[in-house]
């Protein structure tokens, strides 16, 4: 074929310059991106394989493997243990539903607010846990709740709260991220048409917002079944969740025990965050 009159053709080691560019830009890539990796892997995998093999480790000291595997520390659980489990479920079920409710009434109510207002202020008051450590919250919450009329340190009710004033932060802008400008065009559009409140919100809003507060739900039940500071803060005696139960085993130098409860309830949070996050099929069109 003849060349193109028009076109200038580029000395050879100008042309390969791009491809070199590509090649180089790729092979940055791939070790950031292995980089990425390795540090996760490092930070959050390997931790949780050592647990579990902690867990069914006979004997486990000094050496890079177990000297032998066995289920005799699942075995040795006792009532007291699986009690701590149950009672971790059902505060970080309870945080989390009442963190999500909350959270997205807080959302709704501030949402098309002037921010620099009794906005602003509400909007700062929500977010004030998240930058006091959760000791300190306890901490305020023990000696704010410890006397009449309103006595909640001998109930388990002063852990829920305090989880609750942990998680809402994170509950309440899993809602607000998702009150979205074409949300809210939706909700005045139904408005003029003569939909009542109580019907915009039941039929547009929520809707809308169940990915958000599927997440919202996530989130509150996991932070809910790890936190320790606060909850360790204000427990009361008798009460108990896996997080104390396995503090104090480790304090007491019984770390193949307290690995074998830490799997369990990994395993518990795992199927439950599973089953949150797991989406309803989908009706068939009539």
């Amino acid at each position: 074929m003849a060349a193109d009159p028009g076109r200038i053709a580029l000395p050879k080691h100008l042309r390969a310059r791009p491809v070199t560019r590509r090649f180089a830009a790729r092979v940055a890539s791939g070790v950031l991106l292995a980089f990425a990796a390795l540090l996760c892997v490092w930070l959050f995998v390997l931790p949780v394989a050592v647990v579990a093999l902690s867990s069914v480790a006979s004997h486990w000291s000094g050496t890079i493997f177990p000297d032998g595997f066995s289920t005799r520390w699942f075995e040795r659980l006792g009532s007291s243990d699986f009690d701590a489990v149950v009672t971790s479920i059902e505060v970080g079920f309870g945080v989390a539903v009442l963190g999500t409710a909350v959270g997205l009434w807080l959302a709704l109510a501030l949402e098309g607010r002037d921010r620099r207002g009794l906005g602003a202020l509400v909007d700062l008051l929500a977010m004030v846990p998240n930058g006091v450590p959760s000791v300190v919250l306890g901490l305020a919450v023990l000696i704010a709740y410890h006397k009449a009329p309103l006595d909640l340190s001998g109930s388990a009710a002063i852990v829920v709260l305090v989880q609750l004033a942990l998680v809402l932060p994170f509950c309440y802008r899993c809602a607000s991220a998702a009150l979205r400008p074409e949300l809210t065009v939706l909700r005045e559009a139904a408005a003029s048409l003569g939909a009542p409140p109580s019907m915009v919100l039941r039929r547009v809003v929520l809707p809308q917002l169940v990915p958000a507060i599927r997440a919202s739900l996530a989130l509150g039940f996991a932070l809910s079944l790890g936190e320790l500071g606060a909850t360790l803060t204000v427990y009361p005696p008798g009460f108990a969740t896996v997080p104390i139960v396995v503090v104090g085993q480790v304090e007491r130098g019984y770390y193949l025990p307290a690995s074998a409860l830490s799997l369990i309830l990994l395993l518990v949070s795992l199927a439950a965050l599973v089953l949150i996050a797991a989406r309803a099929p989908r009706r068939p069109a009539d």
